[in-house]
């Protein structure tokens, strides 16, 4: 059964807009980003995507803003994407974690259902 989310649309659509661009400029280019959204006691979103892992130095200040990987050919942005991700989930009373490995890097959003829309 899915619960219902009290959440801003337009600032969670956000959110999940910015952690989806950064595993499309991030990850794999021969590897799918993978979406899921659930709901159980929290709502929950996970950006996962094939590619080389987060380096630890990179890892310690991701959310933080003007920060970015290593910057590819033609890439654009301020590195302010996951900075923006990570206040609209603290508004939400939520947050962002990640998960990196040779595998892959996950970003996981997670709101309690009972947050409600930030003011």
């Amino acid at each position: 059964m899915t619960e219902p989310v009290l959440a801003d649309r337009v600032r969670i659509g956000q959110l999940l807009s910015n952690l989806i661009g950064n595993a499309l400029v991030y990850g794999d280019k021969s590897e799918p980003v993978r979406v899921r959204a659930s709901t159980d006691t929290e709502f929950r979103i996970t950006v996962c995507n094939a590619g080389d892992p987060i380096p630890p130095a990179t890892m310690a200040r991701l959310f933080q803003p003007f920060t970015r990987g290593d910057v590819r050919p033609h890439q654009q942005g301020l590195g302010l994407g996951l900075y923006i991700a990570s206040e609209i989930a603290r508004a939400h009373g939520g947050k962002i974690e990640v998960a990196s490995s040779a595998q892959e890097t996950c970003f996981t959003f997670a709101m309690p259902l009972d947050a409600g829309t930030p003011d």
